[in-house]
């Protein structure tokens, strides 16, 4: 069986099929419902006029945050970005019937740096909650354009293929992949969770600090509370009043606090422009 990863690296984007079971989905489905009740359908063609969107899942339920933290998806991050990259938005999308096609777009199209990326700035997911048909709606992706410099689908000549793939399942991305929501001529809707990771040094989409406060995620994982933004991206972006964010969290803090003191000591003292193994921690 091939490397995810290098499935990933090579086309731009790799599918993992049923990697969450019908218990995970059920749970998930019933976690949303009161979020969708009376929901408006979506304010541009972006959104999708046909569609529902639930923003902010990080702040609506341990279901999302577990969806976020899937190790499948983790295993691939751990590789594809650098120590404490964060997440950057975690919503749901449910296409209806009659919902068109999305335009061309990228996830990382509002960082303002050239492409081709040397390494990614982020990474999207897209998890079928329900089965992804060429009927209703599967994302449609173009293998390798995460590696296109100024190229754009509507101009430049690409074959596009949808992500078809059972409920359970999700396809992991660049967020410099072309790709958009196909439109939906079933019966039925299409119903997808897409929690989006970049790097740590960028600012996510939505502002996670906010969503889930101190309070919250006190419950949180650590992982996903340095995915939240707790956490440090050396030598210092993400510090409150010159210390660590999660003294703010954990009262025990100083008893088991990370190595982010030394890793950002190394920097500042001897900087290196470029080389990322000045940032790595200690352990991880």
């Amino acid at each position: 069986m091939a490397d995810p990863f290098e499935c990933l690296e090579r086309d731009g984007y790799v599918i993992l099929e049923r990697a969450i079971d019908r218990v995970a989905i059920d749970e998930l489905c019933a976690a949303l419902a009161p979020f969708e009740a009376n929901r408006p359908m979506g304010r541009n063609a972006f959104e999708g006029q046909r569609s529902w969107r639930v923003y902010s899942l990080a702040g609506k339920g341990a279901p999302f945050l577990r969806l976020a933290e899937h190790p499948d998806v983790i295993a691939l991050l751990d590789r594809a970005l650098l120590p404490n990259y964060l997440l950057s938005t975690a919503q749901s999308i449910r296409l209806h019937p009659g919902e068109a096609a999305q335009a061309w777009h990228t996830d990382d199209g509002f960082y303002l740096a050239p492409r081709p990326h040397a390494r990614p700035l982020g990474i999207s997911v897209i998890w079928a909650i329900e089965d992804f048909t060429a009927d209703n709606g599967a994302t449609e992706v173009i293998p390798g354009s995460h590696r296109w410099g100024t190229e754009h689908p509507d101009t430049h000549a690409h074959a596009a293929i949808p992500a078809v793939m059972p409920a359970g399942s999700a396809i992991v991305f660049d967020a410099a992949l072309w790709h958009r929501g196909g439109s939906n001529r079933s019966a039925g809707t299409r119903l997808a969770i897409s929690p989006q990771y970049c790097q740590p040094y960028l600012r996510p989409q939505e502002s996670q600090l906010l969503i889930v406060p101190p309070d919250a995620a006190r419950a949180c994982t650590d992982r996903m509370r340095a995915m939240l933004g707790y956490s440090i991206h050396p030598p210092f972006i993400g510090q409150v009043d010159g210390m660590h964010p999660l003294r703010l969290v954990d009262a025990d803090y100083r008893a088991h606090k990370t190595d982010a003191r030394v890793v950002a000591d190394r920097v500042l003292t001897a900087p290196r422009v470029g080389d990322l193994s000045s940032i790595e921690p200690t352990t991880r």
